[in-house]
């Protein structure tokens, strides 16, 4: 199946409005009638209304590209180029293809689950107005662009050479042209000392994490010099530009919140979708059944996960003690390390958001639900050296003193 899906990515991933009814058939765009339309494969013909249905579904990244005349233009020759291959697939008899056939069945089977899963199940899990309203409030600090620079310096070992560039640069010599000539950072210097942009405590195009810098910067005004002593030496830093933090509106992120709350939910309203469903068919998992026979304790089952090396193996154990033992001591630092193993091992910051919030609300007296908020908070930050659960906790309560 992935050959078909290779092969249709750069037609089909565009015109998904035709496969699914937004491009007409019937007669033939006339003289009189030809500015209703935007492409014309024989009886086939596109309209423009649905040529700007399909360009106002696409990310936005491309929806900027196809809005264009030019755009716009090559997106129905997109639409010509996936209509042509459709008639000549029927004319050569591909529709009554026993393997057509067969992936016919499979997408319109992946297609009912996903719209059944859309319209019945995750519209259940939407926040209301007011919850999305109380989540911008309240974690405002999550909608804050941080402030950004844009810097310059020349490397140097010696502080009196540096005093002595300034005075060039004062006197009205480029900054640019002594970073070529002088610099002692072989990175920069072909670029005449450009630093590019950087955050507060962020990382710093070519030098890495240089705090002193940073901190420096972020101190000064526009068109400011000031030489900084550093890790390296020492720098005549110059500031080109100061982006202040900012507050994101809350109608630019209202669908993001939406979509931070659904995920939120989603979950739970799944299990009690499937269970109230589940129970009216008659069903039977003869594997879960035969790993019911060697049932396992919590402590067992911590102790497997503790001690396996596979990231997905580790999850089935926890999410086991969660599922089976919810109101053991072991369930909440299961659960934890759930969204741990999501977080830094995995990578995938909403199935590791998701796990922690289900600490903080379902277990908020447990001892790791401290860790868990802390972990919320600073999911995009490295994490301070620990041995354990319990080492992180305490490095995290010493870090908040």
């Amino acid at each position: 199946m992935a050959k078909y899906l290779a092969a249709s990515v750069l037609i089909v991933g565009f015109c998904a409005l035709a496969v699914f009814g937004g491009c007409s058939k019937g007669e033939k765009a006339s003289e009189e009638t030809a500015s209703k339309y935007a492409a014309e494969v024989g009886d086939w013909n596109l309209a423009r209304m649905d040529l700007d249905k399909a360009i106002e579904s696409l990310p936005d990244h491309q929806k900027q590209k196809y809005s264009t005349p030019e755009g716009r233009a090559e997106l129905a020759e997109r639409f010509i180029e996936e209509e042509i291959y459709y008639q000549e697939a029927l004319k050569k008899g591909l529709k009554k293809d026993e393997k057509v056939r067969d992936l016919v069945v499979k997408y319109e089977r992946a297609v009912m689950v996903g719209e059944y899963f859309e319209r019945e199940i995750k519209v259940k899990a939407a926040p209301t107005e007011q919850e999305i309203g109380e989540f911008y409030e309240t974690r405002k600090d999550k909608f804050t662009i941080q402030p950004i620079a844009r810097a310059q310096h020349i490397l140097a070992s010696d502080s009196l050479k540096l005093v002595r560039l300034m005075k060039k640069v004062e006197a009205g010599e480029k900054f640019t042209t002594l970073a070529l000539e002088n610099s002692q950072d072989e990175l920069t210097r072909p670029d005449g000392g450009n630093l590019g942009f950087f955050n507060p405590g962020g990382y710093i195009r070519n030098l890495g994490y240089a705090k002193a810098l940073g901190d420096a910067a972020f101190s000064m005004k526009v068109g400011e010099m000031r030489i900084v002593k550093w890790d390296k030496g020492y720098s005549l830093l110059v500031l080109n530009e100061l982006r202040p933090a900012e507050f994101r509106p809350f109608e630019e992120v209202k669908e993001e919140i939406k979509e931070t709350l659904t995920r939120q939910k989603l979950e739970a309203v799944q299990k009690a979708a499937f269970a109230g469903l589940r129970s009216k068919y008659d069903v039977k998992n003869f594997l879960s059944d035969e790993m019911m026979v060697t049932e396992r304790t919590p402590e067992e089952l911590w102790n497997l996960a503790q001690n396996s090396t596979d990231s997905y193996q580790r999850l089935r154990y926890y999410e086991q003690i969660v599922q089976k033992y919810p109101d053991n001591k072991y369930a909440p630092e299961a659960l934890f390390m759930i969204g741990f193993v999501y977080a830094e091992e995995l990578k995938s910051a909403p199935d590791a958001d998701r796990a922690f919030n289900r600490v903080v609300n379902e277990y908020p007296n447990a001892e790791v639900a401290k860790t868990a908020e802390w972990m919320l908070q600073n999911i995009d930050k490295p994490l301070p050296e620990f041995d354990d659960l319990r080492d992180l906790q305490q490095k995290i309560d010493a870090g908040s003193k």
